[in-house]
């Protein structure tokens, strides 16, 4: 892995900075999970070899803004993203919710009833305009951090009320950390933000607008095939948070 000023990428060789989400994409799982696979079949239909460094994301982010690496996922793509990145086609449908302890759940019906509320954040995270309008204009108390694993924990231990999340990785998190206490946690059937995910180019170099079109053509016939649907079911089975069976794919018997 290379830091930040290292040489640049090669012509057919793709850096991607990332970082541990689980179960979307992470070092621990099979083939760093569902989206890194995904990303690197398409690329490799092309030609293209992929490498993953994982980095907090707020580095990660700037590591691909300055050029140092060449694109970053997953990313919703925000208005002001959309400023200094291209975004892919949509890898997956991310739905983030609230977060919440059973029996702690506070009485809300829109969010300026939630003033006064411990939330958790992490930082270099989209949770919505409307989320985003509230807590610059301080409506809603929320305390921002590095770690989604910490905003977890505080969870848990009572120091916060709400923690908005990806539904899936939500769970995902508690079940690493808390595996015994999974029946204490639950969440708002109503989602926070519904928005797809992305693999995000910097618009400041042109290698950028030639991968995002090398990727998304590929990926698309990765759609088309069907690949792109039997992967993401094989990330909702779990199946990447296991052991590989050798020689398989995703979705294949062993």
């Amino acid at each position: 892995m290379l830091a930040a000023g290292g040489e640049p990428s090669k012509p057919n060789h793709v850096r991607i900075a990332t970082g541990d989400w689980l179960p979307y994409v992470g070092k621990s799982l099979r083939h760093d999970g569902a989206l890194a696979e995904l990303i690197t079949l398409a690329f490799g239909r092309a030609g293209y070899e992929v490498e993953f460094g994982y980095f907090p994301w707020s580095r990660g982010y700037e590591l691909v803004r300055s050029g140092g690496w060449d694109a970053t996922m997953p990313y919703y793509c925000s208005p002001e993203r959309q400023k200094l990145f291209y975004c892919s086609e949509a890898l997956v449908e991310g739905e983030q919710v609230f977060f919440h302890l059973k029996g702690q759940a506070p009485d809300w019906q829109t969010l300026d009833d939630l003033k006064g509320v411990p939330i958790g954040a992490t930082l270099g995270y989209y949770y919505g305009e409307a989320f985003e309008a509230r807590e610059k204009d301080g409506t809603l108390r929320v305390r921002r951090i590095a770690s989604d694993e910490t905003n977890m924990r505080l969870l848990f231990m009572g120091r916060i009320k709400l923690f908005p999340q990806d539904k899936m990785v939500g769970y995902s998190l508690a079940r690493k950390l808390y595996p015994n206490r999974m029946h204490e946690l639950t969440h708002d059937p109503r989602p926070l933000h519904t928005q797809s995910l992305h693999l995000i180019f910097p618009k400041n170099r042109a290698r950028g607008r030639q991968l995002l079109e090398v990727f998304d053509r590929e990926f698309r016939a990765l759609r088309a095939d069907g690949t792109v649907a039997r992967y993401l079911q094989a990330l909702q089975d779990g199946e990447y948070e296991q052991p590989a069976p050798s020689g398989n794919a995703p979705g294949q018997a062993e």
